[in-house]
């Protein structure tokens, strides 16, 4: 009876193995998490929207997600979950993994999803739209940085929630950084003047003095429109600066970006900056200067104290750093000794940087020490390393040089801040805007380490509750119509704070737990 039972528990866990098929499990995986780069227009080496491409690359899927290099997101998602993330889940890779090793079935392709359409990010109609002229690619055997200017030069200023920009050859255009020109002389347009051709060249920044930074673009990237209480400014008589990344062997072909701006019309928006907060110049970096001797490893740390009496509200975060650039992770510890996460990248690649977006603002209060800690591999066994053999590298702006910095998009706080929903999958709906009444929700016991009770303030119906921890991963959602009980210990929480949402189709109520197991 037990050779039965084993045998019959093999053919199912098999049976279940081989069930694997493009069209019901796999498609669905590749056309969310893929797709944005691996299509026809895309910048990826091939097409993965039919199962014929798929099957053609099975192997190298395969091998790609199991080692973790593909889809392509630095972040680790255990340390902080980030909106938009394109990780896959373990059994999102055992399901590939499997299909692949067991055939790769096709399945019924009638039951595979609709092919994704274009990647376009369309928030709909754009207030403004900018232009570079049509620009050919010199780039043959090294990447070019080429800058375009786009005059805006508004009679007045204005705030932006949005922007936009549109590759015009998604194949070529490998990454874009949007600054504003705010000097009186338009110093951007002179270089640009001075220079043949469509737009001049520049590495790290765009070659004038005090530029602005307030967007970015890389492959894959999802646009969002920040709630309406904030926005980005934009200077009466600025100009816009994009700075494109092509890449080495794009020498030849065609690109038209385009920069697409969403106003924001709520006058009293409150002011998004975005600066390198953690920088590689002193006192910041406090191991200084920034220079990683031949066939070393070396490891910087950067420090910054916010000032007493200031409490900042973070919505993104972005390192940068170069070729022989290895690691990366930041944080803050507030004055009670706790420590808040930002972003950690333990293995650092320069062609896939990107502005991270917490799915809710972090705050900071005044009094924290901002860190980050970098590590630098400038030895042989670092295939990115740009010289053979290795030679000493110094602070500096071209892509042989290194830098270290941690960007910061950031406002003043207010009260509120920390209930604010950037990443509208959080909940059924998108709650980061004022419109959206947010309240307190009531629960108890708290702290707790069995059971936790939730009322329905309101006896609304259709309301959902959601639960998150403190990195940003739901660990619970369930409908609720009247009260419900959970219990902590059968999911397994651990200790620790989560946040909680009770949303219905009028407001949010918000609120904290704490997890204790005796």
């Amino acid at each position: 009876m037990k050779k039965f039972l084993l045998f019959y528990c093999l053919f199912f866990f098999s049976g279940k193995i081989f069930s694997q098929t493009w069209a019901e499990n796999i498609a669905p995986v590749l056309f969310s998490k893929c797709a944005s780069c691996h299509r026809p227009e895309g910048i990826a080496p091939f097409s993965l929207l039919t199962y014929t491409d798929a099957f053609n690359y099975r192997v190298s899927i395969s091998n790609a997600v199991s080692t973790k290099h593909m889809p392509p997101w630095p972040p680790d998602d255990s340390y902080v979950h980030f909106t938009g993330a394109r990780t896959l889940s373990t059994a999102e890779i055992s399901s590939i993994v499997n299909w692949v090793n067991n055939g790769a079935a096709s399945g019924n392709i009638a039951n595979a999803p609709a092919p994704p359409p274009p990647v376009t990010n369309s928030l709909g109609t754009a207030d403004t739209v900018l232009k570079i002229p049509n620009y050919t690619s010199t780039a043959s055997t090294s990447d070019i940085y080429q800058c375009f200017v786009l005059p805006l030069r508004l009679a007045s200023g204005k705030f932006v929630s949005a922007i936009e920009v549109v590759p015009g050859n998604t194949a070529i255009v490998h990454h874009v950084l949007v600054y504003q020109d705010t000097s009186a002389n338009h110093a951007a347009q002179l270089l640009d003047n001075a220079s043949p051709g469509p737009g001049y060249t520049s590495f790290g920044g765009i070659g004038i003095n005090n530029p602005i930074l307030v967007d970015a673009w890389v492959p894959g990237t999802s646009v969002k429109k920040l709630p309406t209480i904030f926005g980005k400014r934009i200077y009466a008589n600025s100009d816009l600066v994009i700075q494109v990344h092509y890449p080495a062997g794009s020498s030849g072909r065609l690109d038209s970006t385009k920069v697409r701006l969403y106003y924001n019309n709520n006058t009293a928006a409150r002011d998004i900056r975005i600066e390198p907060i953690l920088n590689h110049y002193a006192p910041t970096l406090i191991n200084g200067p920034l220079s990683i001797p031949a066939n070393q490893i070396k490891t910087f740390e950067e420090r910054f104290l916010l000032p007493t009496g200031i409490k900042a509200t973070i919505l993104t975060v972005a390192p940068h750093m170069h070729l022989i650039g290895q690691s990366i992770k930041s944080y803050a510890i507030k004055p009670t000794g706790d420590t808040i996460r930002f972003i950690n990248i333990p293995n650092w690649d320069f062609h896939w940087q990107g502005q991270y977006y917490f799915q809710r603002p972090v705050i900071v209060d005044g009094g924290s020490t901002l860190k980050a800690f970098a590590t630098y591999n400038n030895t042989s066994s670092n295939t990115h390393n740009p010289n053979s053999p290795p030679q000493t590298v110094n602070l500096g702006e071209a892509t042989t040089d290194e830098m270290m910095l941690v960007y910061f998009a950031f406002t003043q706080y207010q009260p509120g801040d920390e209930n604010i929903i950037i990443d509208s999958s959080l909940l059924t709906t998108s709650v980061g805007n004022p419109a959206m009444p947010i309240k307190q929700l009531n629960i108890f016991p708290n702290p707790v380490n069995n059971y936790l009770q939730f009322q329905n303030p309101g006896q609304h119906n259709n309301a959902k509750l959601a639960v998150w921890d403190m990195a940003g991963r739901k660990v619970y959602e369930a409908d609720v119509t009247h009260q419900l009980f959970i219990n902590v210990s059968t999911h397994r929480w651990a200790n620790g704070v989560y946040r909680v949402y009770l949303q219905t189709k009028e407001i949010v109520y918000a609120g904290k737990i704490v997890v204790q197991h005796k």
